[in-house]
């Protein structure tokens, strides 16, 4: 795990929202506190979906970013800043798998729980932490450190 502190918050949230550069993400959760509180899990309820469309989701359990940011930037817009946000992305299936494959680690993709993209913001302040979540246990932590270098690399 390893935290990162934003410095150019409206760039950054800029990227969130409105760019495309997080859409391939998974929505694990999201909470604004605003006037009231939000909460949105990002799972999908899998009865609502008739049989074509289970067909187009099958692969996952969760939604994409891309197709919920535009509801999270609703909750957030207005005259005042929200009180504080936090927003649990997820690295999704076929990222996982591309960056054990280019990076010979020695872990399936079948055995990550997944990789984790924290957002938090409060006070003025916002923070990115990074997780990772095995269905094994080992001791290599490359995939950690990996996952912690990519996200530095390319989503900061």
């Amino acid at each position: 795990m390893k935290s990162f502190d934003v410095e150019d918050i409206k760039n950054y949230m800029n990227q969130l929202l409105v760019n495309e550069r997080f859409d391939s993400f998974y929505l694990y959760e999201a909470r604004v506190k605003g006037a009231i509180d939000y909460f949105i899990g990002g799972k999908l309820n899998r009865d609502y979906f008739d049989e074509g469309e289970i067909e187009d989701i099958k692969d996952t359990d969760y939604i994409s970013w891309g197709k919920v940011k535009q509801t999270i930037y609703d909750l957030m817009k207005g005259n005042k800043l929200p009180i504080n946000f936090k927003i649990i992305l997820m690295f999704n299936r076929d990222n996982i798998t591309r960056l054990i494959e280019m990076n010979n680690l020695p872990v399936k993709p079948e055995d990550i729980g997944a990789l984790f993209y924290n957002i938090h913001y409060e006070s003025g302040q916002l923070n990115i932490t990074t997780g990772t979540s095995l269905k094994v246990f080992t001791l290599d932590k490359r995939l950690e450190q990996l996952w912690d270098e990519t996200v530095e690399k390319y989503y900061i």
